[in-house]
């Protein structure tokens, strides 16, 4: 089994785990660090998506600043990318940013 196969069968797994009311939260996550890049990604994680809209959890006040900066072009991106129209994003500031790091993303 090479490791491509093993990468998409534990994608597929981690979908099926999540179900269907959590398919687009998962999207986003796996998603998150290609939209705002690294650096970014270290700084600010999804937290939830509830009714469309999406919540981001911060570090700091600077890095929320340049994801509100950044709010249209990252609903136009998600919607291209994973044909999710968000309704908002939402940014709070966290001073526990670990508890909101996914592993593995």
């Amino acid at each position: 089994m090479n490791v491509s196969h093993i990468g998409s069968a534990l994608h597929d797994l981690i979908f099926k785990i999540a179900g269907e009311d959590r398919k687009r939260f998962v999207e986003i996550a796996f998603y998150w660090k290609k939209l705002v890049g690294p650096i970014l990604a270290e700084k600010a994680f999804v937290h939830k998506l509830e009714q469309n809209v999406l919540f981001i959890a911060v570090n700091n006040n600077v890095w929320m600043q340049e994801l509100i900066l950044r709010k249209t072009y990252l609903k136009k991106k998600i919607f291209l990318q994973l044909k999710i129209e968000l309704k908002d994003i939402v940014f709070f500031i966290t001073d526990d940013l670990v508890s909101y790091k996914p592993k593995g993303f």
